[in-house]
């Protein structure tokens, strides 16, 4: 589970600041939401390095196509 943890805090701060960069939620929903991120990372005691955060990535492709059965 900390694992899991770890790669979802990671993923959260990438959301987070994709929908803020964009311009998708104003500066006080952002801050709002980097707090409940903060109270839930204290509470489940997770920590990670700054390496980790910035290896998480979105995954896109343009040419995908759904699986034909």
């Amino acid at each position: 589970m900390t694992m899991e943890n770890r790669r979802k805090l990671a993923l959260l701060n990438l959301c987070r600041s994709f929908l803020n960069v964009h311009g998708f939620i104003t500066p006080a929903e952002n801050t709002r939401i980097h707090n409940r991120i903060m109270k839930w990372q204290d509470k489940n005691d997770i920590s990670i390095s700054e390496a980790q955060l910035y290896s998480v990535d979105f995954i896109y492709d343009d040419n995908a196509k759904e699986e034909e059965e």
